[in-house]
């Protein structure tokens, strides 16, 4: 014997290896159940819910959802080859819609902003980023995309400031009637994902976590992308 746990079940440790150990622990999560609850890990279902319907606990939901999205890539998966294919005589006719959506941690005083640059010929987020809404968050933003696209591309905004101070004005051009596919875009986000749901109680209680599971969503849906070129 060698204690208990903090739930008062007597804890063991093997004379050879020396593993501790719960006798009849029934905690153990299957594979099947595994599969599943990541399925659901990419629906509008709250962390909560699923613990109730899967009848997992909160603590190993938050181990296991955080080993999922640690999978997703700094690409986000992007199909680069298509765009790498294209000359910067031809990168200069390709459009990239670039637009903020407004979201929170911990509480709603706490905003975040989801910063997405995407490409409606694609239909790929080529680069994201969460944080404020002034310059430096929207150079953070363009930094992560490659230099020959912020070069050559050119970019579709709504009027806010940040990006008259970011983008060349060249490349530039602001108008509401030009951001239809990324607010689209946002649209479908928000239905699938449940904290973003406006109004919802289902938010982030860490910033890396909501980081993470923003950037793991969009992975995915760059993943089935149907691509017009």
């Amino acid at each position: 014997m060698y204690g208990h746990t903090h739930h008062g079940k007597q804890r063991y440790q093997c004379k050879d290896c020396q593993r501790q150990f719960v006798a009849h622990n029934d905690h153990w999560i299957d594979e099947r159940t595994r599969t599943y609850i990541e399925r659901l890990l990419r629906e509008r279902i709250s962390l909560r819910a699923i613990c109730r319907a899967m009848q997992v606990s909160m603590t190993w939901l938050m181990d296991f959802a955080a080993s999922i999205w640690e999978r997703t890539p700094a690409d986000l998966g992007v199909d680069w080859e298509l765009l790498d294919n294209l000359t910067e005589e031809e990168l200069q006719s390709v459009e990239l819609q670039v637009d903020e959506m407004w979201s929170f941690v911990d509480r709603k005083p706490h905003k975040q902003w989801i910063w997405v640059i995407y490409c409606p010929a694609i239909k790929q987020v080529l680069a994201f980023h969460v944080g404020g809404r002034g310059k430096v968050d929207a150079q953070l933003l363009f930094d992560k995309l490659p230099q020959r696209l912020q070069d050559n591309c050119w970019f579709a905004t709504d009027y806010w400031e940040a990006y008259y101070q970011t983008i060349p004005r060249r490349q530039h051009r602001a108008s509401k009637a030009l951001t239809y596919h990324i607010e689209g875009y946002f649209t479908g986000v928000r239905a699938r994902v449940s904290r973003l749901v406006r109004r919802s109680v289902s938010f982030s209680k860490k910033l890396a976590n909501h980081v993470a599971a923003i950037g793991y969503l969009l992975w995915q849906r760059n993943l089935t992308a149907h691509h017009y070129f």
